[in-house]
């Protein structure tokens, strides 16, 4: 009695403590208090679970209590179950089945469910710790409780629900043995759980809808809450178990859930446990009997709820069902992905007999106002006509036309509502509001759709190409002929709408990216449209005459996607044995549309929209050449010198009008890129070179006449205006027109340097005089036409570079003007692709995206372009122009005195662009014979550096973690910028090191551009470079593929600079250090090269014994810092294998080093040591019981994720083997366990107790 009285005494004090944490007007310190105290209590007292069963039991007790009684029972349960008593465990059990049979409350009152859950929590904890061998009889109590109404069947299902998730779902228990135990138990029983469940479901499914007729609503919702629980916990269970028990009864359970998805009341969760079944992947045999889905019964039933309309037009109404055909989307793919893995594989599984009911119901389904809903139902068109059998088969081929019809209109961009639509309306409007908060959010998520959306015309053109061609050109017609009387109208009354929001742009948008989907596979299929037809439609376009910007350039992009047959129709020869001349005979039309929009005037140049949209029809004009010139050289050769001409005639009279002068330039620099490109297809040395001349000449001069400027940092900034207060654009400011042309002389160069190559045939390379040689292994050794006109330019090139460099030293800091303080910072365009922040997708020709830019600004996006530039053309440099660069005298004193000086000063994000734009492609296109004379003295002066630099760098950020100034809480800080680019530069640095020890391939970004090919310098400078726009080029491609050497094997260039003490010395120092810097990426690829490496030096007798201690500990402090990451340890645990395989038998400190790690075992180090001595290494495989050995000898330094560290630890003991079900009696002198009260409970009779 002393001992209830004091437990009635705690638990009225924690009930106070409670109740005062949760009252929302307690003060914050007394709300610690209170909370500290429980929180002693719980860990402390030894009435923990008394105090929690009193609580949780007491009617006195509100929602709250009870629920921290319940807590501080699973709390006891969870961390001292294996120290409490005998009896006390016995009456902790009892009282749970008490309580549990008592129920909580009602099944219908929701507010409930913390404390039913909480409930439900200690059962599954103490079944984690006793069943099944020591609480044989825990089902037939479960199904005792269920006898007892719906309240105590919806706390059953909750275990049986929070029992899946922590033993196959999440697989949260400590002990694998024991989640192996109790799997194995529901395995066994799954007979007799399935059928519970499916017996549950008709019996309450029965009595809601009994009792809903009778109005006895009250018993109705408990109803539906049993049913609503049966649902959930089902969808734990048939992810995976067997499919038998999911067919069993001859597919019983898909068959409720098909009838189910047509009751209001259950549909949501029936469709959620029918996903996870139509969802499961496995063998084939484990998924032919999903197949069932598609006889007509359950399509009927599918198809029937995707058409059923929402109960009313309340909100809540229609966001339940618009969340419903979201989950019945997701069953549906299911169903598709099932039938495209099984369709065709075998005789046995063929087309299913209602797939025309499937393809009407996704088809409706696209047409659903909700965007969420149509993009679900074009996934899944994808996945059909991405199959074979199922793209081919008559019912798709007869839904393609009504599915293209259905896409088309929703490929036209939306506006983000500006008001909510009321939702009775059920406009696609209304759903958007409902679904999104934001215009960037939404603009992101419609860029995807549109993208899904058009790849349906993709997909389907493959399937059958007349009827999407056909859509297009109908589509085309249209407009063309709505356009004509637009433009009359436009010309009338002399205005222009630039407007990307007018539906008439928004209308020519789409249909031009259909049109684009659609001719980009014509030449992938065999049924092609007619090459007469198309051109026709070509014409149709040329005929078209307008004043408007916009609405030219998208004539542009439609006459982009039909040039197709123009190169089609060259191919074609006619009856009488000539080229179809229709063809030819346009191309000189197109060439002409092309040149006209580059001069184009608007109605209105004054007026800023319409002035802005004609500069970006220039630009869209001028790099539509260039890609023309990209994809169909040979088409263009034969006019190349009516094309030269007129660009010749074009840049004589842009010179005329001073106050076009700066475009003309830009301009110039693209169009040349184009003919450049045509000229590569010459197959004649002297005739390409002459032309690259005639294109560089007038370059010369210019970098003659900057030499001055480019003496030092001053006389640059003098020269460019940096030490001039900013000004806007001034008719003849010096400064202004400086900048322009060094823009202009740098960017004609690197435009030849990209585009400039000889022919990929080697036949024609030989006959164009292109051959002067063969390497030592017999392969042509080309030289580039343009070599003897770039090269003596690359020495203004590299001063520049050294200047810009320079720029960072105190003294020009200093001579900065006021306004011009912080140029040389990031843009912000380049700190959100640092940071990984999205970019929302924006049309190129919206005029509104962009404010007119400072003075500030211009500056800086021109320092931006200048330096990028320079990066762009000398990483290009080593692929286009070869050996004729590497064999330069002194190239390697160039680079470092120029492109390498003064790297003390420059900043990470301009150190950044150094090694991955230009030393990266620098490295990778080396020959051989140039590695002693050219990359090993680089990489004297840069290893160092570079090893010095990051050192530096990591110890100051880690300080920053150390001090708090880095955290999981900021992300716009300058700080979270200095570590976001260390770790950047760092992983950077350690690929160009992969390059030059092993080899490797690099990202197009650093391809040359050869036979034709050509690309943006990078995605940052295409952003960037507003008045230069390659965009429209197609990717680069590569000269040559070639293979990646191996990575285990070192290469001729990395034996060479490991072989220097220097390089070697920093290169291994590097390495080393990045396996335990807090980055896991670094981490990776530093022990992805610190194999090969080490391999190398052990056999090259390089090692001593300071070496080989150090390497070693860095593995051991890799393992403190990333060995909690699964991806990480793996390869630390192979590393460290590797090192002390080939270092402990020349060196036998390192059994010493492992001595020093906290609570080793000395025993175990033997071991490993016995199994070192063995097994010899072979090459770089390592036995698994040694990384067993070192796991376990490491595992005290193996650091802990945050998530971890504050944990307590939760112990579940381990039970005795569990032995087969025998028929006869129990082994004599079995064990007696406390928790089994009915040793004797027949298993085969679970649940059969009648309700």
């Amino acid at each position: 009695m002393a001992q209830l009285g004091g437990t009635e005494a705690l638990a009225a004090e924690l009930a106070k403590a409670v109740d005062l944490i949760m009252h929302p007007l307690t003060q914050q310190q007394a709300r610690l208090e209170a909370y500290m105290a429980c929180e002693r209590f719980k860990e402390e007292s030894p009435l923990c679970a008394q105090v929690g069963l009193y609580l949780a039991s007491s009617p006195q007790s509100n929602q709250q209590v009870r629920h921290f009684g319940l807590q501080l029972i699973e709390y006891t349960i969870k961390f001292r179950w294996n120290c409490i008593s005998h009896e006390e465990k016995v009456y902790i059990k009892d009282n749970a089945i008490k309580m549990l049979n008592v129920g909580v409350g009602p099944a219908e009152d929701r507010t409930l469910l913390p404390t039913k859950d909480a409930l439900s929590r200690i059962i599954v904890e103490m079944i984690k710790r006793e069943w099944p061998q020591q609480w044989s009889d825990l089902l037939p109590e479960l199904s005792s409780a269920c006898a007892k109404g719906e309240s105590q069947t919806e706390l059953v299902l909750l275990v049986f629900l929070r029992l899946v998730e922590d033993v196959a779902l999440l697989q949260t228990i400590e002990s694998n043995q024991r989640r192996k135990d109790m799997y194995q138990a529901l395995n066994n029983n799954m007979n007799d759980i399935f059928e519970f469940f499916l017996r549950l479901v008709e019996q309450h499914v029965t009595a809601f809808r009994e009792t809903t007729r009778q109005c006895n609503y009250t018993k109705a919702n408990a109803h539906s809450r049993v049913v609503e629980m049966v649902l959930l916990t089902l969808s734990g269970f048939v992810e995976w178990v067997s499919i038998q028990h999911i067919m069993s009864s001859n597919g019983k359970l898909m068959h409720f859930l098909c009838i189910l998805l047509n009751d209001k009341a259950f549909q949501c969760n029936a469709a959620e446990c029918l996903a996870q079944i139509t969802n499961r992947k496995g063998q084939a045999k484990e998924r032919k009997p999903l197949l069932q889905l598609f006889n007509e019964e359950p399509l009927r039933y599918i198809y029937q709820a995707s058409q059923i309309p929402p109960d009313s037009v309340s909100s809540q109404s229609i966001e339940q069902h618009h969340n419903f055909l979201k989950k019945l989307l997701q069953v549906l793919n299911g169903m598709a992905q099932q039938l495209v893995a099984l369709w065709g594989k075998d005789d046995a599984t063929q087309r299913p007999v209602h797939l025309e009911v499937l393809l009407e119901c996704l088809l409706l389904l696209v047409q659903h106002p909700s965007l969420a809903v149509a993009h679900g139902s074009a996934l899944i068109w994808q996945l059909l006509l991405k199959h074979e059998p199922c793209s081919k088969d008559f019912a798709t081929l007869n839904y393609i036309p009504k599915l293209i019809h259905t896409i088309a209109p929703r490929i036209v961009k939306l506006p983000y509502p500006a008001t909510t639509s009321s939702p009775a309306t059920l406009s696609t409007e209304a759903y958007i509001r409902l679904e999104y908060d934001s215009e960037e959010e939404f603009a992101l998520y419609f860029f995807r759709c549109r993208t899904d959306f058009l790849e349906i015309f993709r997909l389907a053109t493959l399937v059958q190409p007349l009827v999407t061609y056909g859509y297009c050109e109908q589509w085309l017609q249209q407009r063309l002929r709505h356009a004509v009387a637009e433009a009359e109208a436009e010309v009338k009354s002399g205005t222009v709408s630039c407007s990307v929001l007018d539906p008439v742009y928004l209308e020519w948008d789409a249909l031009v990216s259909v049109l684009d989907g659609v001719l980009s596979r014509i030449l992938l299929v065999a049924e092609r449209p007619s090459v007469p037809a198309g051109l026709r439609l070509l014409e149709e376009c040329l005929k078209l005459e307008t004043v408007n910007p916009l609405i030219y350039s998208i004539l542009l992009s439609c006459i982009s996607a039909l040039f197709v047959f123009l190169s089609m129709s060259s191919c074609q020869i006619t009856a009488t044995n000539c080229v179809a001349m229709s063809g030819v005979s346009l191309l000189p039309r197109v060439l002409d549309k092309i040149f006209r929009a580059l001069v184009l005037k608007p109605p209105n140049e004054l007026e800023k929209v319409q002035a802005k949209s004609a500069k970006n029809l220039r630009r869209h004009a001028a790099s539509l050449l260039v890609k023309l010139a990209h994809k169909y050289p040979l088409l263009l050769l034969p006019v190349f010198e009516q094309i030269n001409n007129h660009v010749e005639m074009l840049l004589k009279e842009q010179h005329q009008h001073q106050h076009q002068h700066q475009l003309s330039r830009l301009m110039r620099t693209t169009l040349q890129e184009a003919l450049i490109l045509i000229s590569n297809h010459f197959c004649d040395f002297e005739r390409q070179t002459l032309f690259i001349e005639h294109i560089v000449q007038d370059k010369r001069s210019e970098w003659l006449a900057f030499s001055e400027a480019l003496k030092s940092p001053l006389d640059f900034m003098s020269f460019v205006g940096l030490d001039k207060p900013p000004i806007f654009a001034v008719e003849g400011a010096p400064s202004l027109e400086n900048r322009s042309r060094l823009l202009d002389a740098l960017h004609v160069v690197l435009g030849v340097v990209k585009r400039c190559t000889w022919p990929d045939d080697p036949d024609r390379a030989q006959r164009g005089g292109f051959v002067i040689g063969c390497t030592e292994l017999g392969n042509p050794i080309c030289r580039n036409p343009a070599t003897k006109h770039v090269v003596p330019l690359l020495s203004h090139v590299l001063s520049l570079m050294r200047v810009l460099n320079e720029l960072f030293a105190p003294e020009a800091l200093a001579a900065l003007s006021e306004g011009y303080r912080g140029i040389h910072g990031m843009l912000e365009h380049e700190k959100k692709l640092l940071m990984g922040i999205c970019a929302l997708p924006t049309d190129p020709l919206d005029t509104t995206i962009r404010s007119e830019p400072t003075p500030f600004e211009k500056m800086q996006t021109f320092m931006m372009m200048v330096t990028e530039g320079c990066y762009h053309l000398m990483g290009s440099a080593g692929p286009s122009l070869g050996r004729d660069l590497y064999q330069l005298m002194g190239l390697a004193d160039a680079i470092v005195s120029n492109v390498f000086s003064r790297m003390d000063l420059v900043p990470d994000y301009r150190l950044r662009p150094i090694i991955r734009v230009f030393f990266k492609p620098f490295v990778y296109s080396c020959p051989p014979t140039f590695y002693d004379s050219v990359l090993v003295p680089l990489f004297a002066h840069l290893a160092p550096l570079m090893c010095e630099r990051l050192t530096r760098r990591w110890l100051y950020i880690a300080s920053l973690y150390e001090s708090g100034q880095l955290n999981g809480e900021v992300n716009d800080t300058q700080e979270v910028l200095e570590d976001q680019l260390n770790r950047t530069l760092t992983r950077e640095y350690l690929d160009v090191l992969k390059i030059a020890l092993v080899g490797g391939q690099i990202g197009a970004d650093h391809v040359a551009a050869g036979g034709g090919g050509g690309a943006n310098a990078n995605s940052n400078m295409a952003t960037a470079m507003e008045n230069e726009e390659h965009s429209m080029d197609s990717a680069p491609q590569s000269r040559a593929i070639q293979s990646a050497l191996l990575s285990d094997i070192i290469s001729d260039l990395g034996g060479k600079l490991l072989r220097n003490n220097l390089i070697g010395n920093y290169v291994l120092m590097t390495l080393l250090k990045a396996i335990a810097w807090n980055d896991g990426m670094c981490s990776m690829k530093a022990v992805n090269i610190a194999a090969p490496v080490m391999r190398f030096l052990a056999a090259e007798q390089m090692m001593d014994e300071n070496k080989a201690v150090t390497a070693f500990t860095a593995v051991l402090q890799g393992m403190q810092v990333h060995g909690q990451h699964e991806a990480n340890q793996s390869g630390l645990v192979t590393l460290g294998v590797q090192f002390y395989e080939l270092l402990r038998p020349q060196f036998p400190i390192l059994s010493e080093v492992l001595q020093h790690i906290p609570s080793v075992n000395a025993a175990d180090i033997q071991k490993f040591d016995e199994k070192i001595a063995v097994a010899p290494v072979k090459g770089n495989k390592v036995d698994r019981a040694k990384k067993d050995i070192f796991k376990k000898l490491t595992v005290q330094l193996v650091g802990r994720s945050v998530n971890q560290l504050f944990r307590h630890e939760v112990q579940i003991a381990n039970l005795p083997p569990m032995h087969k079900a025998s028929k006869g009696g129990g082994a004599a002198g079995a064990t007696v366990d406390i928790m089994d009260s009915n040793q004797n409970a027949s298993l085969p009779r679970l649940f059969s107790a009648e309700k």
